[in-house]
């Protein structure tokens, strides 16, 4: 609308140089033909030639006076549509279009708040499931299935015999006569074969089985920490 406005404006500044241009030399021509018409010296002709000329020039300026009034008509028409209609019904457009987004934000914030209003039930259900399981915890309960899981079922060992070695020969020693051989097997570390039979550690026919971990204390496995607490307990 700005570059139709200007170009119109441009059309009004040529039309008012033309006719501008023509009102001169409509004024020289009839200053030429008056002084002629007063000069009893030239020819009649001469005469004649100079108000042609004079009323040529007076149908040009009368023309493009013409055309200047009615480009000065038609900018004054669309200077003033452009001004009170157009421009006006632009900014309108704009502030409608700006109402609106202040109108739809307006909505979304209102909107937001009824679902957090909404959704905060649901959270406080959730938070109350949360506090209600965590009062069950019992921590002496969660330390007493640790160990029940892990403990391995072994007696501590029983406190070893004194053995009388004074007159005894070695074939008694070594046990190839009656006298008192090696401790049985059933003594060895003080472990009984009933508590070895406890969670498989020695098969049915009397055959220790390794078990890895289990006397060492500061082993690398994760549940070495409590191998000496199980152990004791047991």
């Amino acid at each position: 609308m700005m570059t139709q406005l200007t170009n119109q404006l441009a059309t009004l500044e040529r039309a008012r140089k033309n006719y501008e241009k023509a009102s001169r030399e409509a004024e020289r021509a009839l200053d030429t033909f008056q002084r002629v018409d007063a000069d009893m010296n030239l020819s009649r002709a001469e005469v004649e030639k100079q108000r042609m000329n004079m009323t040529l020039k007076s149908q040009q300026c009368e023309e493009t006076k013409n055309e200047y009034a009615s480009q000065l008509q038609r900018t004054n028409d669309l200077q003033n549509q452009h001004y009170h209609i157009l421009l006006p019904d632009v900014f309108r457009n704009l502030q409608d279009l700006d109402e609106k987004r202040i109108k739809d934000i307006r909505n979304f914030m209102i909107h937001s708040a009824d679902v957090e209003r909404k959704v905060f039930p649901i959270i406080s259900k959730c938070l109350d499931g949360i506090v209600s399981a965590a009062q069950q915890i019992n921590e002496k309960e969660d330390t007493l299935l640790v160990i029940e899981r892990y403990k391995s079922g072994f007696q501590p060992p029983t406190d070893i015999p004194f053995e009388d070695l004074n007159g005894r020969g070695g074939s008694e020693r070594d046990g190839s006569s009656g006298g008192v051989g090696p401790p049985p097997l059933s003594s060895v570390g003080g472990f009984r074969p009933e508590a070895m039979t406890v969670k498989g550690t020695m098969s049915a026919g009397g055959k220790l089985k390794k078990r890895v971990g289990i006397f060492n204390i500061f082993s690398s496995n994760k549940v070495c920490n409590l191998h000496y607490l199980l152990f004791i307990s047991a």
